[in-house]
């Protein structure tokens, strides 16, 4: 494999976290109250124009036979209906990814490398574009799109309402789904402003069941955001690599 290939395996690697919401619309067999907080943390998300968020992940993998958990922080900003930023950084990795309204850029800070790509004109479009072009999944990605219930709402076979429980001294309203491939967990913030505070999800059909969760800090809802924010300038003496698409990369 060329470096420029191994390059962009490990900076989609990165990215793929996986759709982290997929679910289907709400059924008899989905608790009223579980739906009826997922649709309002949603639309508190769905009706801000922009918002940032940092999240602590851990994701369980395989290694020798033994189940560990990995960990990893994604910091993320987004304006609608056309900006997103986000910062990945892992005892392994220190990762960046900018989306101006046209163009996607991904840099690798530990090699100081970068590529670019041509990118559609909203946050929807170039969620999707990337994953079937590239092969690239955005973090925590169902959170960013424009509606995110329409989003998770394709593949629910069951809701539970669990009640409330304080995460890290906040208090939440404790919710979960399933679907054939997954379950998952969410707490929402309780009161006027539900916001995630805390997702797990299990690969139920997976060997050894491994989880995925993220615990959710610093949210700031507001109205404007800088262009800047979203604006991609090389550091120095970065260099730049060339982006294939996904099956040519094979």
């Amino acid at each position: 494999m060329k470096p420029q290939y191994q390059l962009l395996a490990a900076l989609c690697g990165v990215f793929t976290v996986g759709s982290v919401l997929a679910v289907e619309p709400a059924s008899p067999a989905v608790a009223p109250e579980a739906d009826r907080l997922l649709r309002a943390a949603c639309a508190n998300l769905s009706a801000t124009k922009a918002f940032s968020f940092k999240a602590e992940v851990w994701e369980d993998v395989v290694v020798l036979g033994h189940k560990v958990a990995t960990t990893k922080t994604v910091a993320t900003q987004v304006r609608r209906p056309d900006r997103v930023q986000v910062e990945i950084r892992s005892p392994q990795h220190s990762r960046g990814l900018w989306y101006d309204g046209t163009t996607l850029t991904l840099l690798d800070r530990m090699h100081n490398l970068y590529a670019t790509m041509p990118a559609p004109d909203t946050i929807d479009k170039v969620l999707d574009a990337a994953n079937d072009k590239f092969g690239i999944n955005f973090p925590l990605e169902d959170l960013l799109v424009n509606d995110p219930y329409a989003s998770v709402s394709e593949a629910i076979k069951g809701g539970v309402y669990f009640g409330k429980v304080t995460i890290l001294g906040t208090p939440c309203q404790h919710i979960a789904f399933s679907t054939d491939q997954v379950d998952w967990q969410l707490w929402i913030e309780e009161g006027s402003n539900p916001l995630p505070r805390k997702l797990v999800i299990t690969y139920k059909q997976e060997p050894t069941a491994p989880q995925f969760t993220a615990i959710f800090s610093d949210w700031k809802l507001k109205s404007r955001m800088s262009d800047k924010t979203f604006v991609f300038t090389p550091p120095q003496g970065a260099a730049k690599i060339e982006v294939l698409p996904a099956a040519e990369t094979e």
